[in-house]
């Protein structure tokens, strides 16, 4: 029988030591503890033995330590060997990169692809609304009034996405920051409660939301007033055409309109005799079509809402 070589009889193939990092569960959150997985092979290498003309696997190396480092976490070095599993707790949500490392007893490391994380906060932000307070009483002036959002947060998970909806629109805004300061401006309608929404949405989607009311008052309420007129007249013929004429604040109130009105008979808009064109004078023309006494208002209306009224009475007789 012939004897056998190394060359004659091809030796398995050799497989060379390697360190991996076993894959993180699908979902890790911030301040809950997570095992990290260490995986150190020695490899194998193959030696021709003379006496049984065969080929003998051994390890290729022999590890004492096993090294995993996250940037800000943890550093760990463990002298019981190669691999290990280890619990971590990343501190905060965000992007960590987890890297390991063998070391082999003639001082080689064997280092392993690293591992990227993203951590995921336990929860929405959490974020404190400082002002306005709920319920605060808001002056509006004819061009609306300004008012500042001001929200603070300890979330630290940056950026911030805030939205911030009123009077139908939304603004959006990221912040980086304890703080937060938006000045918002407000319609000048309607007068009374209106809401104000303030949404925080984290860079993973997860958002909180809050709500309060502010109260829209009158900054600058119209006023309106009446010109003196005969108020007791005999007329010749029907029906008699009363002018009434008076003044309003005008564009300093923001009147947008001045409407008059006759106990039991006609009502209508005046018109415009500034000018300005902001109503600040005013004209009626009234038709009475018979005789006695009329009760008559006039009222201004302003751009949030409020009115004012003035009120007279005439008499006719024939």
């Amino acid at each position: 029988m012939p004897t056998n070589t190394p060359a004659s009889v091809a030796p398995p193939k050799n497989r060379p030591p390697s360190v991996q990092i076993k894959p993180l569960p699908g979902n890790v959150t911030a301040n809950t503890p997570v095992q990290i997985t260490v995986i150190a092979d020695e490899g194998v290498r193959w030696k021709w033995i003379p006496a049984d003309q065969s080929w003998d696997s051994e390890d290729f190396v022999t590890y004492t330590e096993t090294e995993v480092d996250i940037p800000g976490v943890e550093s760990i070095r463990d002298h019981r060997g190669g691999g290990g599993t280890y619990s971590v707790t990343f501190p905060r949500p965000g992007g960590y990169t987890v890297s390991a490392a063998g070391v082999t007893s003639d001082g080689a490391r064997i280092t392993a692809d690293p591992v990227n994380v993203h951590v995921s906060p336990a929860g929405p932000p959490v974020f404190t609304w400082a002002a306005p307070a709920d319920g605060t009483v808001v002056d509006l002036a004819p061009g609306g009034a300004s008012l500042e959002v001001v929200l603070t947060s300890a979330d630290q998970y940056y950026p911030l996405s805030v939205d911030i909806t009123f009077d139908g629109m939304t603004t959006t805004q990221q912040y980086s920051g304890s703080e937060f300061r938006k000045t918002v401006a407000l319609a000048p309608a309607p007068l009374g409660t209106r809401s104000i929404t303030v949404k925080c949405t984290d860079p993973d989607g997860r958002a909180s939301t809050q709500t309060r009311s502010v109260v829209g008052h009158d900054g600058a309420p119209p006023t309106v007033t009446l010109d003196a007129f005969a108020g007791d007249v005999e007329v010749a013929s029907l029906p008699y055409r009363l002018t009434l004429t008076g003044t309003t604040p005008g564009a300093s109130s923001g009147v947008t309109e001045v409407r008059y009105s006759v106990a039991n008979g006609p009502s209508g808009a005046a018109v415009n005799t500034a000018a300005g064109g902001d109503l600040s004078t005013w004209r009626a023309e009234i038709a009475l079509p018979t005789t006695g006494t009329f009760a008559l208002t006039v009222t201004a209306t302003d751009s949030r809402g409020g009115t004012a009224s003035a009120s007279a009475s005439i008499t006719l007789h024939l």
